[in-house]
């Protein structure tokens, strides 16, 4: 008979490097936007002072991500019976939630100087262009190595920080040539509202995993059609599911199997089973076995 204590929960898929890594975006974000409020402030654009505080806001939730990273890889407890691995769910809604509330700040200063434009030092803002996709460029780069929805959410900053420079960039080559202060707004207002769509979706799969759907991307008929492959498996029936994040499902479901089989079989059954569920990313299961002539019901 199987070993009890091995039941396989504690499969996770770690990534040691992510936190690392939102911790060497954090420093680079932070150093660089008290670089940008000073430039900011000799440039006179708005486009700078929105990316200063863009990136002021990236880099409080850069540190959360940090922290919340961490902390998600904590072993279950009894307080916690399924782990700490939703508190990066809880980080990668409070980031999108600054990135709104930051890309509403940029595109309100924006509007407002639409009517009234204002000449800008052309030289500053491009310098400043420059070493802006430079440094997030960089900070992109090592996060474009982590998986999970929390370091998407990371990635989705730092690419908006990279896009607002890129803009950045264009207004101070054009402004070079062509007095048109108005393209310092308007392309702010731009880059603010392909943030905005970034977060709907960012925002739409964290509250579809906390709401518990069946996981994205894991199909149902695909599990009940390789499960019913395995030796003695006559039915699946009444199958949950859900996410703890994006990288580990849960799944619950019962199993029809013949009247005769032993305890000892049902272990090696069970065990086969695990085995093509951790394959798809279930890292937790709860299988309850039925003899054939029993009468589910779902119950």
């Amino acid at each position: 008979m199987s070993n009890c204590n091995s039941h396989g929960h504690g499969h996770h898929h770690h990534h040691p490097s992510g936190s690392k890594n939102i911790l060497i975006a954090f420093f680079l974000n932070f150093g660089f936007a008290i670089i940008e409020f000073i430039g900011g402030y000799y440039t006179n654009s708005m486009a700078i002072y929105s990316d200063a505080l863009h990136d002021l806001g990236d880099s409080t939730a850069l540190l959360m991500s940090y922290f919340f990273e961490k902390f998600s890889k904590k072993n279950p407890d009894k307080k916690y019976t399924y782990g700490y691995r939703r508190f990066s769910l809880l980080s990668a809604l409070i980031n999108a939630v600054i990135l709104l509330l930051g890309s509403v700040f940029v595109i309100k200063e924006s509007i407002e100087r639409l009517s009234n434009p204002e000449p800008v030092m052309v030289e500053g803002m491009f310098a400043l262009a420059i070493l802006g996709v430079a440094v997030n460029g960089f900070a992109a780069y090592r996060m474009s190595k982590e998986d999970g929805i929390n370091q998407r959410m990371v990635m989705l900053h730092l690419m908006e920080d990279i896009l607002g420079w890129v803009a950045v960039l264009i207004v101070s080559v054009i402004l070079y040539f062509k007095p048109w202060f108005i393209l310092d707004s308007i392309l702010s207002i731009l880059v603010s509202l392909m943030v905005l769509k970034g977060v709907y979706h960012g925002l739409k799969r964290v509250v579809t995993i906390l709401m518990q759907a069946f996981p994205t991307g894991l199909s149902m008929e695909k599990v009940k059609t390789e499960l019913l492959k395995v030796k003695d498996v006559l039915d699946v029936h009444y199958i949950q599911g859900w996410s703890m994040d994006e990288e580990s499902h849960s799944l619950t479901f019962h199993v029809c199997v013949p009247d005769a089989m032993t305890v000892k079989e049902l272990d090696a059954t069970k065990i086969t089973i695990k085995a093509l569920l951790f394959d798809m990313n279930i890292t937790d299961s709860v299988i309850e076995f039925e003899g054939q002539s029993h009468n589910c019901e779902q119950n």
